[in-house]
């Protein structure tokens, strides 16, 4: 199933890149449009994904999030979970401090309609397995997961979504879709 925001949110993404840059005064509106559209998903968890590494770049770390993303639905779906993008974490990812300590700050939500008593076990164990996947990628990482009781988070995580050097590198889960 697709999402019409999703699909909404992808194509303004895209649009805006399209664009020539847009002003500071215009990136704040878009960001503000971005947590209305944001508050639309019943996110689960926030987790931050640190490098703990200044020389990666965001060519690298986005490198390493799209690998983290695959062996962590991997672990919680299954062997096919490229067979079944419905069950597959969604998420969205937002860069930060990529000059000096790059991580990604995400809010994710975790599939609701859980088929099997195995995969309910799995997801509550998303914390352990996000983790143990991050690490293996990254050593000197680290790695952050909590809960989401409310919207407030929204604003945390896009705080710094207007900045011209941020604003078009936030990604989707989707674009590590091969749908």
């Amino acid at each position: 199933m697709i999402n019409t925001t999703e699909e909404t949110m992808k194509d303004w993404k895209l649009d805006t890149r399209a664009s020539s840059h847009p002003s500071r005064i215009n990136r704040v509106r878009m960001r503000e449009a971005l947590r209305e559209k944001l508050k639309v998903y019943e996110f689960t968890h926030f987790i931050t994904l640190a490098s703990n590494h200044q020389p990666l770049g965001y060519p690298r770390m986005r490198s390493l999030l799209k690998e983290w993303d695959a062996r962590v639905n991997r672990e919680l779906i299954g062997a096919r979970w490229t067979k079944r993008p419905d069950e597959r974490l969604l998420w969205f990812a937002f860069p930060e401090k990529l000059d000096v300590n790059p991580h990604w700050h995400l809010v994710t939500q975790v599939d609701p309609l859980v088929a099997t008593l195995s995969q309910a076990a799995r997801i509550t164990r998303l914390p352990q397995i996000a983790k143990r996947h991050w690490v293996d990628l990254v050593p000197q990482g680290s790695i952050d997961i909590q809960r989401i009781d409310s919207n407030g988070i929204l604003r945390y995580v896009t705080k710094i979504a207007a900045d011209a050097s941020h604003f078009e590198k936030f990604i989707i889960y989707r674009e590590f879709m091969n749908i």
